[in-house]
């Protein structure tokens, strides 16, 4: 992940990392815990496999996080200020400046679906916690991140001639929130349809769908 890492020391479960050493160990486990939920699912992962992943201890595991469960929040929160980090970084790029306004959605699109395509642990493991009724503990920190990079979309939309501004705030939001939703269930469902989430047809044809509910025309 790209930048500064959020600080991951407020969440319930996860000790607080004050040395490198240990930020470093906090780092590994994170990104063994999303390995091993991608090819276990959240069930069926064990502390002793994500430890062994991350070429930690048990003993180091738990002098980091309390259980699984407080190291999938810690991802959870990872991912919902990737969202909104990527697409900060996204807006500020100078060449979008001055680049047509159907170039910068498909652009944005293509961008959200390789993001997806690279994280698919967390998304099969999110699917399960849902289903396990813990969807509240996660979702709203998800939505929340989406509204911001809706509005900073919609912000950096206004005023291009041909971006109608009425409601526009709401349909970034909104677009930005649907395209991810199909782009997710396109990642849960790969491991049996094996079709690749960001494959050219999907772009296009969400692309068309993102700039056409915005009243965007190519």
């Amino acid at each position: 992940m790209a930048g500064s890492p959020p600080n991951l020391d407020h969440i319930d479960g996860v000790i607080p990392a004050n040395q490198a050493r240990s930020r470093e160990a906090q780092a590994r486990l994170l990104k063994a815990g999303e390995q091993v939920f991608a090819k276990k699912g959240y069930d069926e992962a064990y502390i002793g496999d994500i430890a062994a992943a991350a070429n930690c201890s048990i003993g180091s595991f738990y002098r980091r996080f309390r259980d699984k469960e407080a190291l999938f929040r810690a991802l959870h929160v990872q991912f919902a200020a990737r969202i909104e980090r990527n697409m900060q970084r996204f807006l500020a790029m100078p060449e979008w400046e001055q680049a047509p306004t159907y170039e910068v959605i498909r652009t944005l699109v293509e961008n959200t679906a390789r993001v997806i395509e690279r994280h698919p642990g967390f998304f099969r493991a999110l699917f399960q916690r849902s289903l396990a009724g813990a969807a509240q503990t996660y979702v709203p920190a998800l939505r929340a991140a989406d509204e911001t990079s809706g509005r900073r979309l919609a912000e950096f939309l206004k005023g291009r001639a041909d971006v109608p501004e009425q409601d526009l705030e709401a349909k970034c939001v909104f677009a930005v929130r649907s395209i991810e939703a199909v782009l997710v269930n396109r990642c849960l469902r790969s491991e049996v349809t094996k079709e690749p989430v960001a494959s050219p047809f999907v772009i296009d044809s969400l692309t068309q769908m993102f700039a056409g509910y915005l009243g965007i025309r190519r």
